[in-house]
């Protein structure tokens, strides 16, 4: 592959991504736990490491148009012209503890059922938690917060149309599960402003297999001014630990 230098930065050429048109979290935007996901991978096969990776989302990411990506240093950047969109470095999750698996499938399933954006809403062709998007289309991680407070539980079966070769679940889409459940734990049910995710780092651990009754646990760690931090998990119904993530979500202004 060839690179060219660009003021210290080594832009590698021919080497793009696109998001595809409805790949979106916000309507006109990329998903940000997906979008995370497709630049981990990139990093991870630039870099190598343990595939623990930490996403910055600087900008609204484009949908539909090539974005360069640029190696700089150990940093993966993806921008979009002189706009620094997103960027990649290696990341740590040692100090992030999951909570048990959840033992009450029929709960999981309950806030399945009732939880998720709306599909007439903002987020409703969300990719990840859209009750808009068709089964097989969007990933339909489902769920609310609780049952107690400063936590999440969302219902998640993996489809054909998200995985590999092998049947497993491709890590941008096991990525994107990891993303909106972590909002739902880290807002007050009284404060329902739009938080956007601005920093991501997980670690896709064993990816779900299609078919494998999945949930996505989320927690909240903490808040500072319009920052809020979570963490999110996601296990199979038999209590295996697919990927861990830890977010920061930027609470928008009104």
């Amino acid at each position: 592959m060839h690179a060219a230098h660009v003021g210290g930065s080594f832009r590698l050429m021919n080497d793009t991504l696109i998001i595809p048109i409805g790949f979106n979290g916000p309507r006109l935007s990329g998903n940000g736990g997906y979008v995370a996901g497709r630049l981990a991978t990139k990093f991870t096969e630039k870099f190598g490491g343990d595939g623990t990776v930490e996403i910055t989302l600087r900008a609204p990411i484009p949908i539909g148009r090539p974005l360069a990506l640029v190696h700089d240093g150990d940093v993966l950047k993806m921008q979009d012209g002189d706009t620094l969109v997103c960027e990649a470095r290696a990341g740590s999750l040692a100090q992030l503890s999951p909570p048990p698996a959840p033992s009450d499938w029929a709960e999981v399933m309950r806030r399945g059922e009732r939880g998720g954006s709306p599909a007439d809403g903002d987020f409703g062709s969300c990719l990840v938690c859209g009750r808009g998007r068709a089964e097989g289309d969007g990933l339909r991680v489902w769920g609310t917060s609780g049952p107690q407070p400063g936590y999440s539980l969302s219902c998640y079966l993996p489809h054909a149309n998200h995985a590999d070769a092998s049947g497993r679940i491709r890590p941008e889409f096991v990525w994107g599960t990891l993303d909106c459940p972590g909002a739902y734990a880290a807002q007050d049910d009284s404060d329902r402003r739009v938080a956007l995710t601005g920093r991501m780092t997980a670690k896709v651990i064993e990816p779900p297999k299609v078919g494998e009754r999945c949930a996505v646990v989320g927690w909240r760690t903490g808040a500072e001014g319009r920052k809020l931090y979570s963490g999110t998990a996601l296990f199979t119904e038999s209590g295996r630990l697919c990927a861990l993530a830890a977010c920061t979500w930027i609470v928008l202004k009104e």
